[in-house]
């Protein structure tokens, strides 16, 4: 009971650290589970490389998860705007990936 208490309390401080910046719900939530997964310095490592190369850093969807994805190349782990390193991205990709289908299968399994 202590352990789902904690890991509630994590995950409301982590809404918090996205709900100005990510307005769409869906989108907030797929940040907050990457954060959960890989850590918050890693989901903030991807915005940044977002930001510089173009990308849109506020949406996880073909923008933010495509430097997760890619924080295990060195061509990106690298860059001066990485603060925390390394990460087996996929790993992250995968877990938000899953998160959300499991919860769509359970939106259609339960009544309004």
């Amino acid at each position: 009971q202590t352990q789902i208490k904690a890991g509630a309390k994590y995950l409301k401080w982590l809404e918090k650290r996205f709900e100005d910046s990510i307005t769409d719900p869906e989108q907030r939530v797929k940040f907050i589970l990457a954060s959960y997964n890989a850590g918050l310095g890693h989901v903030i490592d991807a915005r940044n490389l977002a930001r510089k190369h173009g990308k849109n850093p506020n949406v996880w969807d073909n923008n933010v998860d495509f430097f997760i994805l890619n924080k295990s190349n060195p061509d990106y782990y690298c860059d001066t705007t990485v603060k925390y390193g390394y990460l087996k991205g996929v790993e992250t990709y995968n877990y938000v990936n899953q998160i959300m289908q499991r919860y769509k299968r359970y939106q259609n399994i339960l009544p309004d």
